[in-house]
């Protein structure tokens, strides 16, 4: 008879439970996050579009999942996965970037 399947707990709560947790995963834990965090975004953008609050979380999260999205793209088709942190690292500098330079250059 063969061992059952060995599944990795960890310890949500602690630090400890999330040390050795590499930029992928990481980034997919942000871009899901990003998700979930859009849905509750665009219902409070569309109660009250005009709150300032929403409207950055809105670009925010926008920005944040799109770009991560984009480096999940480019590993799929193929960059080397030794890059991974740093297209990690790169959509989070580009988001925030990008963030600071459209909030800053609105019209109203």
């Amino acid at each position: 008879m063969s061992a059952p399947p060995r599944v990795l707990r960890r310890e949500w709560g602690s630090v400890e439970g999330w040390r050795g947790t590499r930029a992928g995963m990481w980034a997919w834990l942000i871009q899901r996050a990003a998700a979930v965090g859009l849905l509750v975004v665009i219902t409070a953008h569309l109660i009250n579009p005009f709150r300032r609050g929403v409207q950055a979380a809105l670009l925010g999260l926008a920005l944040l999942h799109a770009l991560l999205g984009v480096r999940a793209l480019l590993l799929d088709v193929g960059v080397p996965v030794r890059w991974h942190r740093a297209l990690f690292a790169g959509a989070l500098a580009l988001a925030a970037v990008i963030f600071v330079v459209v909030w800053s250059v609105r019209w109203y």
